[in-house]
Parts: structure tokens; C-alpha cells; sequence
């Protein structure tokens, strides 16, 4: 039972959302309502994890779901 625990427990640390300020990453670039504009969450997910565009090179940091918050929060506002 305590294997059980720790192990959730471990899964858990390593499966972090996306935290809160981690847009702040695309904005320092973007202004997702111009930069974006008739662009699908599909396309924007495909560009940002594009990390051949050095601009992009730090989203590798982040999992897909990870990605997917980020890009669902910014194209809320």
C-alpha cells in the first residue's frame, strides 16, 4: 500500500499543469489576437511545438496538455 501511495504521489509531482504565468512565455513575443488571428488551436499547437523556431525552444519544457492550457488561457482573453 505504501509502494501504491508513493507512486501516485510521484506521478502526481511529475504530471504538473501548465502553472499560472507560463503564458507569460508567448506573450513576450505574441499578441495572440493579431499574431493568432484566423489560426485554429490546432495550428497554434502545431507552431509552438515547433522548437526548431528558436523562439519556440523553451516549449519543449512543456507537454502537449501542457501546451494546449497555455494556448486555451491566451485565446480566452
Amino acid at each position: 500500500m505504501i509502494r501504491l501511495l508513493l507512486a501516485v504521489t510521484v506521478a502526481t509531482v511529475f504530471a504538473l499543469p501548465a502553472q499560472a504565468g507560463d503564458e507569460e512565455l508567448c506573450l513576450d513575443c505574441h499578441e495572440p489576437a493579431e499574431d493568432w488571428e484566423g489560426m485554429s488551436a490546432d495550428e497554434i499547437l502545431a507552431t509552438a511545438s515547433d522548437t526548431s523556431i528558436k523562439r519556440h525552444a523553451d516549449n519543449a519544457e512543456f507537454s502537449e496538455e501542457q501546451l494546449k492550457a497555455i494556448i486555451a488561457t491566451l485565446l480566452a482573453e
